[in-house]
């Protein structure tokens, strides 16, 4: 493709998002926009209270600016750019974000960090701040399918959400700044030249950072864009552009086909269990299994479990040392559901890692990969001390496309996650508002229910 066409979608791209506007988004759109804001403020507050969120505040808080933006489910603020690093490194504390397709794009939270933060920079309304989610969501979704879903190819070990949502939140930041077309294009590059992320990070602290990393990236670079500072036109598609950097085999077209009728960020499902989503099957199947048959964990012998090559190669940790290091770990999480019924964020708490008994499970878990199994599916096999064999078979697990959380589930996870920061009352003041946002005059006011 030439750097001409290249620069043709480019134009198409930046024609949407400046006719973009909350009053005429779809219906179903405009929802599934405040779907992903409850759940994405949800678990940036949350988060707020990790361990990890607590290091990176204390480490950076002597390198703050002024006080311009808020640290949601803290008592403090800081300057836009360190408020929504932090902010987005809360909501990927515990993998408990959004995902959008096989390649597992998680951009709820990064687009919310980031747009937030700048809501507190200048005046912002409620439908042109779910216009500029719906910009941030629509453009990362397409730009993961151009450069990573088939026949588009991409190497596995990148961060989806880190190498598109500074792209993505660039220009929906850009959105609320209003930066003309040459401002959004300039925006563009100066975030794709920041694009940056590896799987190699799952199990560290990095692996949550890498989707604030993407939030800050893209404030910035809507900042720098709006005072001139400039890059270059065919960042996407140029010789060595985007695409051609971060995709084996680019399908370029992907990013603005049907763009304006076919809203892909639609297809974005919501996490039950706050881990990666390709364990979310082995989580399904074992509740499954331990509803209909009711036996204890100390019942179980052995665990076989037939999984995607995906949760295979990113989630096969037998002895995670750590909380970090369990939040990807197939075998903790099953073991944990076998002996607790449940896999909530009191399953990954370091004293369950470390429990005798959780840890006597998981080493009776064998995992195979099998090509033909999509991320959501998977077979189970368990052995009980009696002698019972069981076994299941699940082709689309809870939280997929085909078996999503309900409205009234994504409220839930959001009054359980946010009620230990900032308390139940204020919780459901902050989740009323999230739900009616489009009624805002001044989406700050999220903010101030957030501390």
């Amino acid at each position: 493709m030439t750097d001409a066409t290249g620069e043709m979608v480019t134009e198409k791209l930046i024609e949407f998002v400046t006719n973009r506007d909350g009053r005429i988004l779809p219906e179903r759109v405009k929802h599934e926009c405040k779907r992903s804001l409850v759940d994405s403020i949800g678990c940036i507050v949350g988060g707020s209270r990790h361990p990890v969120v607590a290091r990176a505040t204390n480490t950076l808080s002597a390198f703050f600016g002024p006080s311009q933006a808020t640290l949601l489910g803290q008592d403090r603020q800081s300057d836009i750019f360190h408020a929504s690093l932090i902010n987005g490194l809360a909501g990927a504390a515990y993998s408990f974000f959004d995902s959008y397709s096989a390649a597992h794009l998680h951009a709820g939270v990064v687009h919310a960090a980031a747009l937030l933060s700048v809501s507190e920079h200048t005046k912002v309304t409620g439908e042109d701040f779910l216009s500029a989610h719906c910009i941030g969501l629509e453009v990362a979704s397409r730009l993961t399918k151009a450069i990573a879903l088939p026949p588009a190819e991409a190497d596995i070990g990148w961060s989806i959400g880190g190498i598109v949502c500074g792209i993505s939140s660039a220009l929906a930041a850009g959105s609320l700044l209003r930066l003309d077309r040459d401002q959004l294009k300039w925006a563009l590059g100066i975030a794709a030249s920041g694009a940056a992320g590896t799987r190699a990070e799952h199990g560290t602290m990095t692996a949550a950072l890498i989707f604030g990393q993407a939030a800050q990236t893209g404030v910035r670079s809507a900042i720098l864009a709006a005072d001139g500072f400039t890059s270059s036109t065919s960042s996407l598609e140029g010789t060595h552009g985007f695409t051609r950097m971060f995709s084996k085999r680019a399908n370029v077209a992907a990013l603005v086909e049907d763009l304006d009728e076919r809203f892909e960020m639609t297809l974005t499902t919501y996490k039950p269990f706050p881990t990666d989503i390709a364990i979310h099957p082995g989580i399904d199947a074992m509740l499954r299994l331990k509803s209909e048959y009711g036996f204890e964990s100390q019942e179980v012998t052995g665990v076989r479990v037939n999984v995607s090559e995906l949760a295979a190669s990113f989630c096969d940790r037998p002895v995670p040392h750590d909380e970090l290091e369990a939040k990807f770990s197939l075998q903790h999480w099953v073991a944990a559901a076998a002996a607790y019924g449940q896999a909530q964020l009191e399953q990954g708490r370091i004293d369950v890692v470390q429990d005798p008994e959780i840890t006597r499970v998981r080493a009776v878990i064998r995992v195979t990969a099998d090509a033909e199994l999509a991320w959501d599916a998977i077979k189970m096999s368990v052995d009980l001390a009696d002698g019972r064999h069981l076994e299941t078979d699940i082709v689309h697990c809870v939280g997929s496309t085909q078996s999503p959380m309900s409205d009234g589930e994504i409220s839930s996870k959001f009054l359980a996650q946010s009620s230990l920061a900032i308390g139940q009352d204020r919780a459901e003041q902050l989740l009323n508002l999230c739900w009616r946002v489009e009624d805002l005059e001044d989406v700050s006011l999220l903010t101030k229910f957030a501390r």
